[in-house]
C-alpha cells in the first residue's frame, strides 16, 4: 500500500477549509491524502518547523502576516517539505514573490480542480524528493571538496572564482573573502599558461596533467599539474571549471637537484682533467719566465723585461682562473650551525657597501623584522649572497640604479629576493645563467653564480632566476627546518 501523504492547510477561514476538503474528497484515489487544518500563522509555522506534515497549503492572507512570510521563515529555518501558496485571485506579483522565497508552487483558490490539485501535490512532492537527493549529493561532494588534501578551484572563463577548498586557501595564502574577489589570472605565474589551459579545456572539455607555474599571494611560485573538467552550474546557469591542483614543486626540485648534481659531477671531472692537462704547461712557462727575468745578460733589456711582465701578468691570470674554476666545481663540505639569517644578510650587504655607495645605487630593503635561525654554513651562504649581489650590481649600467632585497617566510622556506633594474638577460640565454664561465658582462669570470648555486643546493635549498621586464630577480630559498 502506498504511503498516505499528510497535507496541512494553513488558512484562517473555515469556509475555505470546507471547500478544500471537498476538493480533496473528489480526487481519484482520495485515500492517499490525509488533510488537516490550522487557522493561524503562529500555529502553522510551529507545525511547519516541527516537520509534522509532508506538504503544506498556505493561504496568502493570514491576519497580519502573509503566506510568503511563512514560506520565507520556513526556508530560512531549513524546512525541506514543499509549501504551496493559495490566494483568492490571480496575481503575477504574488506568484513571483512566492517563488522567489522558495515556495514549491502557487494556486488560485477559485480555479482549483481535483485533478489540478492532485497534479500540483504530486509534482511538488517529486520535486522535493529530487532536490533532497541533489542536496545530499551536494553535501557529499562538499565534504570531499572541503576535506581534500589537494587544492580544488571552481572558476569560469572570465576568471571569476566561485569557490575554493581549505587546501586551496592554504596553498595560495588567501582568506576566502579575498580570493572570491580575486581573478584566477593572478594565480597563474604567466598569462600564457592560463590562456593555453583555458584553450585546451574549452576545446576538449577536460584537461589532465596540464603543467604550469602558479603563484601564491606572497609571490611563492609553485610547479603544478592541473586536472580540470567543465560543468554547468545549474543554480547560476554558468559554465564553470572544476580544477584539481597537484603541487609538483618538491618533485621538480628533486629533478632539478639531480640534474645539477650530474652537471656538477661532470664539471668536477672536466675540471680535474683540465687541471692535469694545463698544470705542466703552466709550470714550464713559469720556469722559463723565471729564468729569463733573472738572466744577467737580459736584465737591462727594458723592452724584453716589459714583455716578460706582460706575459707574467697573463700567466697569473690564467693560473688564478684555473684555480677558481677547479674551486667552483669542488664539493665543499658544509659546517652547519644555528645562525640568524637576518644577520648574515646584513653582513653580505656590509661587504658590498662601498660598491653601493661608489656607484650611487639606491638600496631598498624589506627584510622581515623577526630574526629566524637556520642551520647553515655561515661562510658559504654569506659568500653566495655576496656573489649574487655583485652580479646584480654589475648588471646595472644606467641611472637610476636600484637594488631591492626582501625576504619572506613561506611554505617551510626562508626566501631571499634580490632584484635589480639592470640590463637583464634574454630568454634564449636564461637556461645558461648558472653554467660555469657563462657571463654577459665584460671582464667577468662567470663563476660567481655557479659557486652560489652549488652552495645553496648543498644546503637543500633552491635558487631561482626570474627575468623581469627590466632587470633580474633571484630567489634564494633556504629550508627553515
Amino acid at each position: 500500500m502506498d504511503k498516505v501523504v499528510k497535507v496541512l492547510l494553513i488558512d484562517d477561514d473555515e469556509d475555505d477549509y470546507i471547500i478544500t476538503k471537498d476538493i480533496f474528497s473528489r480526487i481519484s484515489n482520495a485515500g492517499k491524502y490525509e488533510l488537516s487544518w490550522i487557522d493561524t500563522f503562529e500555529k502553522g509555522i510551529n507545525a511547519v518547523l516541527k516537520h509534522q506534515y509532508d506538504i503544506y497549503l498556505v493561504d496568502y492572507r493570514l491576519g497580519k502576516h502573509t503566506g510568503v512570510d511563512l514560506v520565507n521563515e520556513a526556508v530560512l529555518s531549513g524546512v525541506k517539505q514543499p509549501i504551496i501558496i493559495l490566494t483568492g485571485k490571480g496575481d503575477y506579483k504574488i506568484d513571483e514573490q512566492a517563488m522567489n522565497v522558495g515556495a514549491a508552487d502557487y494556486l488560485v483558490k477559485d480555479k482549483i480542480e481535483p485533478d489540478t490539485l492532485d497534479r500540483t501535490l504530486r509534482y511538488a512532492l517529486k520535486q522535493a524528493e529530487t532536490l533532497k537527493a541533489l542536496k545530499e549529493s551536494e553535501n557529499k561532494f562538499k565534504i570531499i571538496f572541503d576535506k581534500a588534501k589537494e587544492p580544488i578551484l571552481i572558476s569560469d572563463y572570465t576568471g571569476k572564482i566561485h569557490d575554493i577548498n581549505k587546501a586551496g586557501l592554504d596553498f595560495f595564502g588567501y582568506h576566502i573573502k579575498e580570493i572570491l574577489v580575486t581573478n584566477d589570472r593572478s594565480l597563474f605565474y604567466t598569462q600564457e599558461d592560463r590562456e593555453n589551459f583555458i584553450q585546451e579545456l574549452e576545446t576538449k572539455g577536460a584537461v589532465s596533467d596540464f603543467e604550469c607555474q602558479m603563484v601564491s599571494s606572497k609571490g611563492q611560485v609553485y610547479f603544478c599539474s592541473l586536472s580540470s573538467f567543465l560543468q554547468i552550474d545549474l543554480q547560476n546557469m554558468v559554465e564553470v571549471y572544476h580544477t584539481i591542483i597537484h603541487d609538483l614543486t618538491h618533485r621538480k626540485h628533486l629533478e632539478t637537484k639531480s640534474i645539477h648534481e650530474s652537471k656538477f659531477s661532470i664539471s668536477e671531472h672536466i675540471a680535474k682533467g683540465f687541471a692535469e692537462e694545463i698544470r705542466n704547461p703552466l709550470s714550464t712557462i713559469n720556469l722559463v719566465l723565471h729564468e729569463l727575468t733573472t738572466d744577467e745578460s737580459l736584465v737591462y733589456n727594458e723592452t724584453l723585461q716589459t714583455s716578460l711582465e706582460v706575459i707574467k701578468s697573463n700567466f697569473d691570470s690564467i693560473n688564478q682562473l684555473t684555480k677558481n674554476f677547479i674551486s667552483s666545481t669542488e664539493n665543499k663540505p658544509i659546517i652547519t650551525q644555528e645562525v640568524g639569517i637576518k644577520e648574515v644578510i646584513e653582513e653580505a650587504l656590509s661587504e658590498i657597501n662601498d660598491l653601493i655607495l661608489g656607484h650611487r645605487i639606491v638600496l631598498e630593503q624589506h627584510i622581515l623584522p623577526t630574526e629566524i635561525y637556520l642551520s647553515i654554513d655561515r661562510k658559504q651562504i654569506k659568500k653566495a649572497l655576496v656573489n649574487i649581489l655583485n652580479n646584480a650590481l654589475e648588471s646595472m649600467e644606467s641611472y637610476p640604479k636600484v637594488l631591492n632585497i626582501s625576504t619572506i617566510n613561506d611554505s617551510g622556506f626562508y626566501s631571499i629576493l634580490i632584484e635589480d633594474n639592470g640590463k637583464g638577460i634574454s630568454s634564449a640565454l636564461e637556461h645558461q645563467i648558472f653554467e660555469p664561465f657563462f657571463t654577459t658582462k665584460k671582464d667577468a669570470e662567470g663563476l660567481g653564480l655557479t659557486d652560489a648555486e652549488r652552495s645553496i643546493l648543498a644546503h637543500r635549498g633552491n635558487i631561482i632566476f626570474k627575468p623581469q621586464d627590466k632587470g633580474s630577480l633571484f630567489v634564494i630559498q633556504l629550508p627553515i627546518s
